[in-house]
């Protein structure tokens, strides 16, 4: 059950990066964030035309805690 106070953020790792994206009021827009950020800096550091595997974990934050909700495996072309 998702609360009023609820916030969700996201954890994307592909190659050796560990991303963080900001907090959101729905799942789906900080999944599309950790796919966003991973694209890019992958980009910027000469990846392109490539598939790659990502793991996207989905955090539910309130004022108590950050609790794992949902973990996403993931191709992404970048």
């Amino acid at each position: 059950m998702v609360s009023a106070n609820q916030k969700f953020y996201a954890i994307v790792k592909a190659y050796d990066f560990e991303i963080e994206t900001r907090l959101h009021d729905h799942i789906s827009a900080a999944v599309d964030e950790a796919i966003d950020r991973i694209k890019r800096i992958l980009q910027q550091e000469g990846v392109k035309g490539r598939k790659i595997n990502a793991i996207i974990e989905v955090f539910a934050k309130d004022e108590k805690a950050s609790n794992l909700i949902e973990s996403i495996k993931a191709r992404i072309i970048v």
